[in-house]
């Protein structure tokens, strides 16, 4: 458990250099609404990464969470004009990136593409954050249900409290907090963990 407690260590993303470095995301999101590209293009720099790794947490594949992180922000840039600027906006994108990798695995799991028998593969691109160096672990991770997978992430790569994840995923604080203790414990049983 010790390296799904690590992921929770990882630093917010930063756009050394980039553009709107400096700039707060509300200065920006005002400029994303007024229509100016430099702005839009600092709130996907600054956020792209954090947004990935929650989409690749919950995906386990590299190309589905590019994929799924793109329309995510193509939905958020088109969208940007209803959001409420006083508002956070990395809940809002993670809101729309789990939701959307959410649909994508339920779609795929229909599809029956999606195997539990063994973990996805790690494609060339992988996010080394989320990239084990222990099979069993992404295994373990692998065999968790997409929402199970996004509690996990939520909490332990965004950072998220319960209450926060229930928002982000539309479900009660209660829920979070059981998917959170089955999700745990799965990977417990599934690692064989000793608690003692």
């Amino acid at each position: 458990m010790s390296e799904i407690a690590e992921l929770a260590e990882v630093a917010p993303v930063a756009v050394p250099g980039g553009r709107g470095e400096g700039v707060s995301d509300r200065k920006l999101l005002r400029g994303a609404r007024r229509g100016e590209p430099a702005a839009v293009e600092a709130l996907i720099e600054r956020h792209w990464g954090r947004a990935h790794r929650i989409a690749y947490g919950i995906l386990g594949d590299a190309h589905a969470a590019e994929d799924v992180t793109q329309e995510a922000m193509l939905s958020i840039v088109h969208n940007i004009g209803r959001f409420d600027p006083y508002r956070p906006f990395a809940p809002w994108l993670h809101t729309v990136v789990s939701n959307r990798a959410l649909d994508f695995a339920r779609a795929r799991t229909r599809r029956a593409e999606l195997s539990t028998d063994r973990a996805p593969e790690l494609a060339d691109g992988a996010d080394p954050v989320l990239a084990s160096s222990d099979p069993a672990l992404e295994e373990a991770l692998a065999g968790l249900t997409p929402e199970h997978r996004a509690v996990i992430v939520l909490r332990f790569v965004a950072g998220y409290g319960p209450k926060q994840i229930g928002e982000v995923l539309g479900v009660p604080t209660g829920t979070v907090g059981s998917r959170l203790r089955r999700a745990l414990d799965q990977l417990r049983t599934d690692l064989e963990v000793d608690d003692g």
